[in-house]
């Protein structure tokens, strides 16, 4: 028996060698295959992730570890990636990097060479608006780059010596919610805005869109709070189908909108919000039709504040004459006696007829009064001075002589094509003025394409009387006196029934 075990045991022996021999190999070490750096963007692109890739011969499960003589770590340094925050310098220099690699018995090292570039800094301005619109905010602290400024009366704020690279400005105020801006700033000058905005100090609007004849509601009409340049701001709302509308976040204060229907601007006017909610009803002008009877001529009419003015010149023509006449129904640019061949030209149809002052106020035209279809009558100096003021014009203002600037009343009566040099208006009115010229007194037409003058029954002195003039670079209205035997436009108005 123990002879036969014997036999076993030398049997065995080659078996137990071979395996003695590999349990007595050496480890062999872990293999770092390559190391890899990329910048973050960030301040100064000082930023930097670092990766190492590694194998082990025996598929032993490997640590690593990261180090650097300068610079600080952010998070693990036990992983195969890290992020390295290199050192703030103002010049350009290269730092070390080590990684070792270990599988428990045998350790690798390999060293990263990084180049970085020399710390640069910047100058940023900027202003801080509320929300959707470009509405200053003042008195809002502004934290950028451990910076502080306080934004002006205007909204204003600068920085020196920014750091260059991706930064975040953040703007505080009580009461206000907190803004940020992110942005990357570059060598040189950079410009910022950040926005802001407050439940406490912005309004609600809200209300219907109707229109001021019909009273029905105005669906799909775009309502736009307009900047203080008067562009277009964010704050803007498409009313429903039953014509309601509602706009938030608006700063309180004087605010201008404007609303359009998909064709042009239907109607424009100022509004004081000084209340967390406001309901403001919108009346939009409605166009309407009628006819002359003395001539059965068609005409549109708008209604304006508590009048119905026509948004045409009128065209009533039962008398011709050649501009050298003194006196008179003029055509721009025919120089005839024949009121067929006048009414035939493409002036007339566009511009309707021009008037002497005389003729434009004589009770001989059918209507008890003036050159007017029967129940208008020409208007007044304080006429226009309501629709002036209706239109948004300052009070103050209503009495001057010359162009009266507050409101752009011009702009809005102005119709939107055919005026010299891209002069159009909005037309936000309806009042639709053209650009139909004049007859100056002397004789001799001037003007078509760049103004458009019109009576009304003032008198000024025994020589002259009151009419208003557009002009197609300004978006103005003048109030002025010229003679009586001049040849301007008519509109007619009347009062409400």
């Amino acid at each position: 028996m123990k002879t036969r075990l014997s036999r076993q045991y030398v049997r065995l022996l080659p078996l137990i060698a071979v395996l003695m021999l590999f349990s007595c190999e050496k480890n062999l070490p872990p293999r770092i295959i390559k190391t890899e750096f990329a910048r973050e963007p960030g301040i100064g692109n000082y930023n930097f992730n670092v990766r190492v890739e590694a194998s082990d011969p025996e598929l032993s499960r490997l640590t690593y570890k990261w180090s650097a003589a300068k610079g600080t770590f952010t998070g693990p340094t036990d992983q195969t990636d890290a992020l390295w925050v290199a050192p703030a310098t103002t010049a350009d220099d290269t730092y070390q990097l080590f990684i070792s690699v270990s599988d428990g018995d045998a350790e690798t090292q390999d060293t990263l060479f990084i180049p970085v570039a020399a710390l640069k800094f910047a100058k940023l301005t900027g202003f801080a608006l509320y929300t959707g619109c470009r509405v200053p905010v003042g008195g809002a602290i502004i934290t950028l780059d451990g910076k502080t400024d306080t934004t002006k009366l205007d909204g204003s704020f600068g920085f020196d010596g920014v750091r260059v690279g991706r930064q975040t400005i953040t703007a505080q105020k009580p009461d206000y919610t907190v803004g940020t801006t992110k942005l990357m700033v570059v060598e040189g000058v950079n410009t910022a805005l950040v926005n802001l905005t407050s439940p406490k100090y912005t309004c609600i609007l809200k209300g219907k869109i109707t229109g001021n004849m019909s009273h029905n509601p105005k669906p799909f009409y775009t309502v736009t709070i307009l900047n203080h340049d008067l562009s277009d701001s964010q704050l803007k709302f498409i009313s429903s189908s039953d014509g309601d509308y509602e706009i938030s976040g608006i700063p309180l204060g004087l605010t201008r909108l404007i609303v359009r229907d998909d064709v042009r601007a239907r109607m424009e006017t100022l509004i004081y919000l000084e209340t967390e909610e406001r309901e403001f009803n919108i009346l939009v002008p409605e166009p309407f039709r009628f006819i002359d009877s003395r001539d059965n001529k068609e005409y549109e009419a708008v209604r304006i504040s508590s009048k119905i003015w026509m948004s045409q010149n009128l065209a009533f023509i039962p008398h011709v004459s050649p501009s050298f006449d003194q006196g008179g129904i003029w055509v721009y640019g025919y120089s005839g006696f024949d009121p067929s061949a006048a009414k035939a030209t493409e002036n007339y149809s566009k511009y309707g007829c021009l008037y002497d002052w005389a003729t434009a106020t004589a009770d001989i035209h059918g209507n008890g009064k003036d050159i007017c279809p029967p129940g208008w009558h020409l208007p007044d100096d304080d006429e226009w001075k309501s629709m002036e003021l209706a239109l948004g014009m300052d009070a103050v203002e209503l009495d001057s002589t010359g162009w009266r600037f507050s409101g752009d009343v011009g702009k809005k009566i102005k119709i939107e094509t055919g005026w010299d040099s891209d002069g159009n208006g909005s037309n936000s009115s309806s009042f639709s003025a053209i650009p139909s010229g004049y007859r100056y007194a002397t004789g001799g037409f001037l003007g078509m394409g760049g103004f458009a003058t019109f009576w009304t029954s003032s008198v000024y002195d025994n020589l002259s009387s009151y009419r208003r003039y557009l002009y197609y670079n300004l978006n103005s209205i003048g109030r002025f006196n010229d003679f009586n035997t001049s040849g301007f436009s008519v509109r007619c108005v009347k009062d409400l029934d």
